[in-house]
């Protein structure tokens, strides 16, 4: 951040820490998504709700361009909850195995909305298919075929550890299971590209593993294509209607619509924008939110304490998952505290100064896991603060 943005004052008023959400940049990020999956494909984009949840902030997606066509959901109870609220088509990505959660997909199956789930086992499906019997129509099923990269025999596992299914067998054994239930039919697949989509090969943080981060890339860009074409060529092949073949995310939005066998892509973070996706060469989005901390104390010349500020990312804990202080421009967080849950230090660089009341404006590693811990964002629209929107948590929503 070059500048400090015409609206920092006004925060000065605000209940801090605070979620400020710029609209002007996020209508820019949803204009880029689409133009950049226009031009590859072009598919339909499922929104993946996790990366938002902020209901205001996914129907602005949805009513900024067609391309837009339905939610991909992490929990069977925000798929309800998304429904009852007005919302339909939904892909949970994420297995449902307790009752609750199947009762919540059902509730949503029986009245009418559209709606999938991911299997990956033969447990998980016969789960679904018993919390399913006796509905009117089938309920729909999603292979979650794994594309993890794993050379040397899978002595080596590059990627996420999700799904078993890995080779064509497994995929044709699981369907065949699934043939002999009456609750549930398989409609197609999922094919997430984690190693593609998530991984950054540009971090300031990691600059040797960046070296391996593009050989992993390099070589999942040539075999994440071909096994997501085979298994769609497989699924068709056994009679399977292909509703669905899912894949691609944020980080791999610029070429994961260039495969003619997949129905649908998928992008969340790149809409807020949050630090780790400034680390992809492949991509860039502009910044759309921040969180913003009041500055409550001194404790020494070119220092400044902060209110709050323990918002680390998930995933494998390291310096790229705390905050990432931008204004004022040079502040970085003190090495030997980070961030903390009540207060975050915060060392200026020379020549700046922050007085005590003003905001301090970070940057979250993550783009929905901010909606956590606050109950609303705040919004701002041409340099000028406009209004808030509830997030989950503001809606009385927890799912986990």
């Amino acid at each position: 951040m070059d500048r400090a943005p015409p609206w920092l004052g006004a925060l000065r008023d605000e209940r801090l820490p605070a979620v400020v959400v710029d609209l002007d940049a996020f209508d820019r990020n949803v204009r880029a998504v689409a133009e950049a999956v226009r031009a590859a494909g072009p598919l339909p984009v499922r929104v993946a709700t996790k990366s938002v949840r902020v209901p205001e902030l996914l129907r602005r997606i949805a009513a900024a361009d067609p391309v837009y066509r339905g939610w991909m959901t992490y929990s069977a109870h925000e798929t309800r909850a998304l429904w009852e609220d007005g919302f339909d088509d939904f892909l949970l990505a994420y297995p449902a195995v307790g009752r609750d959660e199947i009762a919540a997909l059902r509730a949503v199956h029986d009245g009418g909305g559209r709606v999938a789930a991911v299997v990956d086992g033969v447990d998980g499906l016969r789960a679904l298919a018993s919390g399913m019997e006796g509905v009117a129509r089938p309920f729909r099923a999603v292979l979650d075929v794994d594309l993890s990269l794993r050379p040397l025999g899978g002595a080596v596992h590059a990627g996420v550890r999700r799904s078993p299914l890995r080779s064509l067998d497994d995929v044709r054994s699981l369907y065949a299971a699934a043939t002999s239930l009456r609750a549930v039919t398989v409609c197609g697949f999922m094919g997430y590209d984690a190693q593609l989509a998530g991984l950054q090969d540009a971090s300031p943080y990691h600059p040797v593993m960046n070296v391996a981060a593009r050989a992993v890339r390099a070589l999942s860009r040539r075999s994440v294509p071909t096994r997501r074409r085979a298994v769609a060529e497989l699924l068709r092949g056994l009679g399977c209607p292909l509703e669905i073949a899912n894949g691609g995310g944020s980080g791999s939005i610029d070429h994961a619509p260039r495969e003619p066998w997949l129905t649908e892509v998928t992008a969340g973070s790149a809409f807020l924008a949050p630090h780790l996706f400034d680390y992809f060469r492949n991509v860039r989005f502009e910044a759309a939110s921040w969180i913003a901390l009041r500055a409550a104390r001194a404790s020494d010349a070119g220092f400044v304490t902060c209110a709050g500020g323990g918002y680390p990312a998930s995933g494998a804990a390291g310096p790229d998952k705390l905050l990432l202080p931008v204004w004022p421009r040079g502040a970085r967080l003190v090495d030997a505290e980070g961030g903390g849950e009540v207060q975050t230090p915060v060392m200026l660089a020379p020549g700046t100064s922050v007085a005590i009341g003003d905001p301090v404006l970070f940057r979250h590693a993550k783009a929905g896991e901010a909606a956590e811990r606050f109950a609303s964002y705040l919004l701002v629209a041409s340099d000028r603060l406009v209004g808030s929107a509830p997030t989950y948590r503001g809606r009385g929503w927890c799912f986990g």
